[in-house]
């Protein structure tokens, strides 16, 4: 009785055990569970990364700024002070495409263009302010007379190119093609000074322009008595200028090329004494002076590299061997051979009322000549031009013949006095 009790006892303490265990790894399965729901239902905290402060992106040469207009004719105007007129041109280019109807930079381009030499290019600017909406009457007038000094400057170059010296004097020869041609331009500059004058009845500088025009008419004319007419018709309209001449500036006092004042435009300048009864037009005869009194004759250049030496039987300068045949010198040798032949170089000079060149213009000529035939030209001295007793300036042409040494160049002497 009493080992069953026992056994019972142990089999309940064995259940016991086990229910205990049991409850324990219940207990602990579902706190498990219950802390892995309650992870999985939490919101997850994600820490924030940190924002890179922005950096700025490198300038690229298409994102500089662009000049403005008044930049850009500050910069101009620099440029054409220091007499760098293509950097100038650019400038105000550059400021007319921000702007194509800017007033002042179609001015300031106008009257670079016309000191390049580009003179259809300052004609078209020219007339561009001319015409703006609104314009001045002072501006239109100036635009006007500009207009037609740029068709002077390009018929004077041509009528003086064709200009032949001869013992009897300079005979003008255009060819068939271009007279039509300079004929119109000449009126249509007329033109344009009849315009400057219909709004501006006392432009002095309209009548000086419409007188070198007129000349330049008479010279090319082939028909003597319409020549003489319009010699006559120049002569009047230069008495004008002078009489309404206001700049405040006399061709005495002028020390560079200026336009604007009265110029007589004469022919041909003597290249030597005995040329001087020769070379004497109807235009110079009727001013007292603005004869040369120094003449200077230009350098032929000597184009042998200083370090050559040269032998008699050298051909390099002929291109002929000492025995008379052929010699291959090259392209390149051969450019310094072809400059050894002599040329002509017709230079217009213009002549102060003191009697010194103030502008000095290659209107025909060989690249390797103008330079030399320039410097000379700028060393003439002239007794001072008066006409009717008013000083005046004059315009005219030195044709230099330029040899190689060994033959004579015109004028002869390096400094000839009358």
């Amino acid at each position: 009785m009493l080992g069953i009790m026992f056994y019972r006892y142990r089999a309940r303490s064995f259940i016991l055990a086990i229910l205990v265990a049991t409850a324990i790894l219940y207990g602990f399965a579902n706190g498990s569970a219950r802390i892995n729901q309650s992870a999985a239902t939490r919101p997850r905290v994600v820490k924030p990364t940190p924002t890179p402060t922005p950096q700025p992106a490198p300038r690229s040469a298409a994102a500089a700024p662009q000049a403005s207009v008044a930049d850009l004719l500050a910069q101009g105007k620099a440029h054409y002070r220091a007499g760098r007129l293509k950097a100038a041109l650019v400038r105000f280019e550059s400021a007319l495409k921000a702007e194509p109807e800017h007033d002042e930079a179609l001015g300031l381009a106008a009257i670079t263009a016309f000191r390049l030499d580009s003179q259809e290019q300052a004609r078209e600017w020219f007339l561009r302010r001319a015409n703006l909406e609104g314009q001045k009457d002072s501006v239109r007038a100036f635009s006007y007379y500009r207009i037609a000094l740029t068709y002077w400057r390009q018929v004077h170059d041509e009528v003086a190119k064709s200009g032949i010296p001869s013992n009897e004097g300079i005979e003008y020869k255009l060819a068939v093609d271009s007279l039509g041609p300079v004929r119109e331009m000449i009126q249509s500059g007329l033109d344009y000074a009849g315009k400057a004058i219909e709004i501006n009845a006392n432009y002095a500088e309209a009548y000086n322009v419409r007188n070198l025009l007129q000349t330049e008419w008479a010279f090319a004319e082939s028909d003597q008595e319409r020549a003489a007419k319009l010699r006559t018709e120049a002569l009047e309209s230069l008495r004008t200028a002078i009489k309404l001449q206001r700049t405040g500036i006399i061709a005495s006092e002028a020390d560079s090329a200026n336009f604007n004042l009265p110029t007589v435009r004469i022919s041909e300048i003597s290249r030597t004494q005995d040329e001087d009864s020769i070379f004497a037009d109807e235009m110079l005869k009727l001013i007292e002076g603005g004869r040369p009194v120094s003449r200077v004759s230009p350098v032929f250049p000597s184009m042998r590299s200083p370090g050559t030496k040269s032998t008699g039987n050298d051909p390099s300068a002929t291109g002929v061997t000492d025995k008379g045949g052929a010699y291959s010198i090259g392209g390149g040798r051969g450019a310094l051979t072809a400059a050894y032949a002599p040329g002509t170089v017709k230079v217009e000079v213009l002549i102060s009322g003191k009697g010194e060149v103030v502008f000095a213009h290659v209107v025909d000529g060989r690249d390797d000549l103008n330079g030399a035939a320039i410097l000379a030209a700028r060393g003439w001295k002239f007794s001072p031009p008066r006409f009717e007793g008013t000083p005046v300036q004059v315009s005219g042409m030195i044709t230099f013949d330029m040899k190689p040494p060994g033959g004579r160049s015109t004028p002869s002497t390096r400094s000839n006095k009358p």
